[in-house]
């Protein structure tokens, strides 16, 4: 890996440390900006940097460090309904980056697909995860719509919002950050 890869890789793994700390701590999973941080990784780094950034925040915090939502950590994270959400981040930033790759321009649209199939992954991954360890281990009954009520609809609205922002940011930052050409 190159210097200027590294470099980037660990700039947005801090970044995901500390968009995972911006959140609003409501149950059963709080709403944070850890999906900006991801929509940014996919847009802007390499497929291969994208997923071991992803990687590599979901060890730091298996390991105990505290850069999960809320400064939590450590193995015991596997229990918490939003951990399925975390595992996600590596696959949704790894394909975002992959389709990215691609396109011949990044154009907006083009940035809006990538989000879109990078938000389809972290909830593809993130629901069931979420109703398996809340029906499962914590023994609470959902049905389909109490878990899309809890897990996905109050994350449309500022999911939208993210994927707006990120890619105008994306637009801005491609020129020095993009690696995956």
């Amino acid at each position: 890996m190159k210097t200027k890869d590294m470099t980037l890789t660990a700039l947005m793994i801090a970044l995901l440390v500390i968009c995972s700390q911006l959140s609003i701590p409501i149950q059963p999973v709080p709403i944070t900006l850890q999906t900006l941080a991801v929509l940014l990784i996919g847009y802007l780094l390499s497929p291969k940097n994208a997923f071991l950034t992803g990687l590599c925040y979901l060890i730091m915090g298996i390991i105990g460090l505290p850069v999960f939502a809320g400064f939590s950590g450590g193995y015991q994270s596997f229990l918490s309904p939003s951990f399925g959400f975390v595992i996600s981040f590596m696959f949704a930033a790894g394909l975002g980056a992959l389709y990215l790759t691609k396109v011949k321009h990044r154009s907006y649209k083009q940035l809006l697909l990538a989000g879109l199939i990078m938000s389809v992954v972290i909830y593809s991954i993130g629901l069931p995860y979420m109703w398996l360890i809340l029906n499962q281990v914590n023994g609470v009954t959902l049905s389909l719509t109490e878990l899309l009520a809890a897990g996905l609809l109050p994350f449309i609205p500022g999911g939208i919002i993210k994927i707006i922002f990120g890619m105008l940011l994306a637009k801005q930052l491609s020129p020095v950050f993009v690696t995956n050409k």
